[in-house]
């Protein structure tokens, strides 16, 4: 019978660990990497397009006044921007939550093959 190995070998998780963390690694960046990068132009189109199609939406008897109108396009520039923040912000979390992966992991593993 073979005796029981007192210190357990965790090797296989640090070595997932650390693989998500590049592959995760590598599809986040790339997706922050290709973010288009709006210019005030592209803005500008967005929230005319966008109110206009609101307007629409709401009829000829409900047409907004003129600060009314002016209102809609503030709201709905934030709206814009806000969708533009929330997908960098996701991009960047996803990034920095695989390179901790891929450092604990590395870490562990390096820390293993020094130690006897």
């Amino acid at each position: 019978m073979k005796p029981l190995n007192p210190k357990p070998r965790l090797h296989t998780l640090p070595i997932i660990a650390a693989a998500l963390g590049l592959g995760l690694g590598a599809y986040y960046g790339e997706l922050w990497w290709r973010l288009p990068q709006y210019s005030e132009q592209d803005l500008q189109a967005s929230v005319e397009l966008n109110l206009a199609m609101d307007l629409e939406r709401r009829g000829p008897q409900l047409q907004p006044s003129t600060e009314d109108r002016e209102r809609l396009r503030r709201q709905i520039r934030q709206e814009i921007d806000a969708d533009i923040a929330r997908e960098r912000r996701e991009a960047q979390q996803g990034f920095a939550s695989a390179m901790l992966m891929l450092l604990f992991g590395g870490g562990y593993l390096l820390l293993r093959l020094r130690t006897p």
